[in-house]
């Protein structure tokens, strides 16, 4: 919400529903962003892309304020208390119980979607996540502060923050051939990556440019394609050259079916059907002429 984000409505009828059973103070409505993205008691889906800074003073409000971060995190800590204290009580006899207590779909494991192209016509989309499984912290209930929280998830194998803002996923498709996105982790055998477009689109070429020989890849993918709905997946018959070795041309015809009418598609993916050695890295993609 603190950075322009869309949700459904039933889920800000929900936050006045949790905020009664919290029975919240007015003056924490002025945070109320940090209450409802804890209170969802969900994994969060953020897309990755250039944000509009705001007009703020370095890049804070302008209130005059010592530690801003000592203030955020005494409202998550609050925000995490009250929801473990809901979470306690038993709405069974009301049947209406304010907050989830089921993770939603599409799981952490299953949001293959990324990052906005640079034209809103398209999102790029991956299965490698160089970020850690979340389930592979244990919390035992001694950790007091979120500096301590943050050190569980630091000791895992995540990615510095240089490595993040140099390679993260955005870099694949922001029209720039000097940045680009890293997998960080070495790609195994059934990962992807690809594009969803917004419109149906008829495609056969996709070029996809890297830093790295991409000449590694040859007769170790398949090219699949699916509807917007990504249920069932349709192999097209592909050819591969390689113009330059960082440069890659897939050459592809997909047959026309029940999730791919008049063989219009929604989602292209490459999928490897071997293990790499080494981290896959993208620049950028040319889908049909349109340049990424």
């Amino acid at each position: 919400m603190g950075t322009g984000s869309y949700l459904p409505r039933a889920k800000a009828r929900r936050l006045l529903e949790q905020r009664g059973n919290t029975t919240l103070a007015k003056d924490r409505f002025k945070v109320i962003d940090m209450y409802f993205s804890i209170w969802t008691n969900q994994y969060p889906y953020q897309l990755v892309n250039y944000l509009t800074p705001l007009d703020q003073k370095n890049g804070w409000s302008t209130e005059v304020v010592n530690d801003h971060w000592s203030i955020v995190f005494r409202n998550m800590l609050d925000a995490a208390d009250r929801l473990y204290t809901a979470l306690l009580t038993n709405f069974e006899e009301t049947n209406k119980d304010p907050f989830a207590r089921e993770e939603e779909e599409p799981y952490v494991s299953d949001r293959h979607t990324r990052s906005p192209c640079h034209n809103d016509k398209c999102l790029f989309m991956t299965s490698l996540d160089p970020f850690p499984d979340p389930k592979e912290v244990v919390f035992k209930g001694d950790l007091q502060t979120i500096d301590e929280q943050n050190a569980k998830f630091m000791e895992l194998d995540y990615p510095t923050t240089e490595f993040w803002r140099t390679f993260a996923y955005v870099h694949a498709v922001d029209n720039d051939p000097l940045t680009c996105w890293n997998s960080f982790k070495v790609p195994k055998i059934g990962d992807s990556f690809g594009l969803r477009f917004v419109k149906p689109t008829a495609l056969q070429r996709l070029t996809v440019v890297s830093s790295k020989s991409l000449t590694v890849l040859e007769g170790q993918m398949t090219v699949l394609a699916s509807d917007m709905h990504g249920v069932h997946w349709t192999t097209c018959q592909h050819t591969v050259r390689y113009p330059f070795a960082h440069t890659m041309t897939l050459d592809f015809v997909c047959p026309s079916g029940p999730s791919l009418p008049q063989g219009l598609l929604h989602q292209i993916k490459v999928q490897l059907e071997a293990d790499l050695e080494k981290s896959l890295e993208i620049c950028g993609m040319d889908a049909g002429g349109m340049v990424l």
